[in-house]
């Protein structure tokens, strides 16, 4: 690993925001998911719950009609909205969430358009990125606070390059990716790299077991979630893709890695939370 790129610790985790007494709900931030095409409802319902369990006040997911039935089964905290959002509605202590089952149609096209306008902080993950490899970086026609968050594939699509050489160069790639789209990134895998404004380190836990449908989504919901309840693109970046590798470390301890779900991740944020509670006393 470049000397540039350090190994996180528990110790230079960024701390979780504690809660006052007189702690409510619009403290703490307002999580909008923007995804749950036809079919893919279940990615939508992780990315909510896991920025619930992160932490968010309160989180509403966007997607298509026939995503309902999995939020109402799985999270039956979270509010919704129809597709197509209404973004002139949104509070001012919202972050977009943006990506889980989104699809790559033209409705999806015209919504990143609108989501790229608009100065609120961001998370892009899954289909987002692939949009955005497709359009490129007018598509982000406001400055944001956004984190990216691809997989090598997505990042061989943003880059147009082939993926056997975003493995050959991982941190040359993660470096490039922000040269042209700004913003703060995650590259997925083994040692996961993150490069923010000063951040440039990398994730020493996770296991193989996480590469399994819906462990993105999940970590798109914790990201958003830290990002609203305060915390700045860097430390939520890092205190976020540690914390969804600690859970995945947790859950495959307890299930084996060849029998890992998304949803076991999800499962296990809140023990990581309390252990990290624990360190910062």
């Amino acid at each position: 690993m470049d000397d540039d790129f350090v190994a996180l610790t528990w110790e230079r985790l960024p701390k979780i925001p504690k809660r006052s007494p007189d702690a409510h709900k619009g403290r703490f931030g307002h999580v909008f998911v923007l995804g749950g095409a036809p079919g893919m409802g279940g990615a939508l319902a992780l990315a909510a719950a896991a920025a619930y369990r992160i932490g968010a006040g309160l989180v509403t997911a966007v997607g298509h009609p026939s995503a309902v039935p999995y939020l109402a089964s799985a999270l039956p905290e979270a509010t919704w909205w129809d597709w197509p959002p209404s973004f002139s509605s949104l509070p001012d202590n919202a972050v977009l969430a943006v990506g889980p089952g989104l699809g790559q149609g033209l409705a999806a096209h015209d919504m990143l358009s609108e989501v790229g306008s608009l100065p609120i902080p961001q998370v892009w993950d899954a289909d987002a990125l692939n949009i955005l490899a497709r359009f490129g970086a007018p598509l982000l026609s406001a400055k944001a606070v956004r984190l990216f968050t691809p997989h090598p594939g997505e990042a061989a699509r943003l880059l147009a390059m082939p993926l056997p050489d975003v493995q050959l160069d991982r941190i040359g790639v993660i470096h490039a990716l922000q040269s042209r789209y700004g913003g703060h990134w995650v590259l997925k895998g083994q040692h996961s790299l993150m490069l923010g404004e000063t951040a440039r380190c990398y994730c020493p836990w996770g296991n193989p077991g996480m590469a399994t449908g819906g462990s993105g989504d999940v970590l798109t919901g914790v990201l958003a979630g830290l990002l609203a309840q305060g915390l700045s693109a860097d430390d939520a970046l890092i205190l976020g893709v540690a914390i969804h590798a600690l859970a995945g470390d947790r859950a495959a301890r307890r299930l084996g890695e060849e029998s890992l779900l998304a949803s076991n991740i999800l499962e296990e944020l809140p023990f990581v939370i309390q252990e990290l509670n624990a360190i910062h006393v």
